[in-house]
């Protein structure tokens, strides 16, 4: 059994050799390769690799190509039977090698598993959230929703959604920090990754073809793996605006053009609504709101006054 890593690495040298570092670390019992596709970081990151591992396979793409592209030259390059796409901010912080490739051994009808990941203090980080069920969210921030009280079963299922992280499932996605594939998979099944995608939500789009081919989403509990990142709502607009671009992208791969359609005028709407009750109540436009209402088309005066 061999794991081919495959880490893609963008101007970011102190997260990818702490991540390396930690995979020398902790996995002694499993025969792997580590893979870096690199996105023109034109840094020293190859040479400080090499020197704490000389075997590791450096891929240079010359030009930031994003993540699934990235991730789709590694892979072709592998020869393990399976691989784990890994993110540059992880951490291991124990073995979860041969427990993630061992399930996908024995379960010939998992198509992709991932594992716990935790935040730097060591804290549950949700390995996937319900931020893909894109009606049902547009309607619990909705006034009236929130009026009627049905806004709480979007808390209560975010509560359920924790609860989950502590036993083994099927979800219907999991986050791209930390998956592993079967090789022979992704090539018989075409399960590339989707190269429309510059980043953001191609793992939800990828996990959508995989369970469309048969295969389900497979969650472990353990082993558990830090990721740096995360998320967030304090994130920069251009974060953001990629971040909501490639949302509508997995919405037209995985609903239909006509559903992007109907999605964008329900936001625009929506977004207006909560902007006349802003004004209306004399409030400031809070930062991910007026990244919102910019995103949108949306005018507005960022403090607002009756």
């Amino acid at each position: 059994m061999k794991v081919s890593v495959i880490i893609v690495n963008y101007k970011a040298p102190h997260l990818i050799l702490q991540c390396v570092k930690s995979i020398l670390q902790y996995e002694k019992a499993v025969d792997y390769e580590i893979i870096v596709v690199d996105n023109d970081s034109r840094d020293d990151t190859k040479q400080q690799l090499r020197a704490i591992c000389p075997n590791l396979k450096w891929i240079q793409m010359g030009y930031n190509s994003g993540f699934g592209r990235a991730n789709n030259a590694g892979t072709k390059t592998a020869k393990g039977d399976f691989i784990l796409f890994l993110n540059a901010d992880t951490i291991l912080q124990e073995s979860v090698f041969e427990k993630m490739a061992s399930r996908l051994a024995a379960e010939p009808k998992v198509g992709a598993v991932g594992c716990r990941l935790l935040n730097r203090d060591k804290s549950l980080q949700l390995s996937y959230h319900n931020g893909d069920r894109f009606f049902r969210k547009l309607w619990w921030r909705n006034p009236l929703a929130i009026k009627m009280g049905f806004s709480r079963r979007n808390e209560l299922e975010k509560s359920n959604i924790a609860t989950m992280h502590t036993f083994d499932h099927s979800p219907r996605w999991i986050c791209g920090a930390a998956v592993m594939m079967r090789r022979q998979d992704i090539v018989s099944r075409n399960l590339y990754w989707d190269e429309d995608f510059f980043m953001y939500w191609e793992d939800v789009e990828l996990c959508h073809r995989i369970r469309k081919s048969g295969m389900k989403i497979l969650y472990l509990a353990e082993p558990s793996v830090i990721h740096l990142g995360g998320g967030g709502t304090n994130v920069p607009v251009e974060r953001f605006a990629q971040m909501e671009t490639s949302k509508l992208l997995c919405i037209g791969k995985t609903r239909g053009r006509l559903v992007v359609k109907i999605y964008k005028w329900l936001m625009q709407k929506e977004l207006k609504l909560e902007l006349r009750l802003e004004k209306k109540a004399g409030h400031s436009i809070e930062s991910m709101f007026a990244k919102e209402l910019t995103f949108y088309g949306i005018e507005y005066e960022n403090t607002i006054s009756e």
